[in-house]
């Protein structure tokens, strides 16, 4: 199946694209799914688009999604 749908945060503070991949199944009828693509974008705050900002630490963060999944 092709979608797009967010990693979740795990408890340990990574994506948990295993969840995704199964909203991306159920959401298709399906039970559960694994991750067969992803895709990862960089969010920034904007504090970025002032000139003159410095970047600091946390004024961006990455977020991962679940772009394809092989369901069952």
């Amino acid at each position: 199946m092709t979608g797009r749908v967010q990693c979740p945060e795990s408890s340990r503070g990574g994506p948990d694209c295993k969840a995704a991949a199964d909203a991306l199944c159920k959401a298709k009828g399906y039970s559960q799914g694994k991750s067969l693509g992803t895709d990862a974008v960089e969010k920034c705050s904007a504090k970025l688009l002032i000139p003159g900002y410095k970047r600091q630490p946390g004024d961006c963060r990455t977020e991962s999604f679940v772009t394809r999944a092989w369901c069952q």
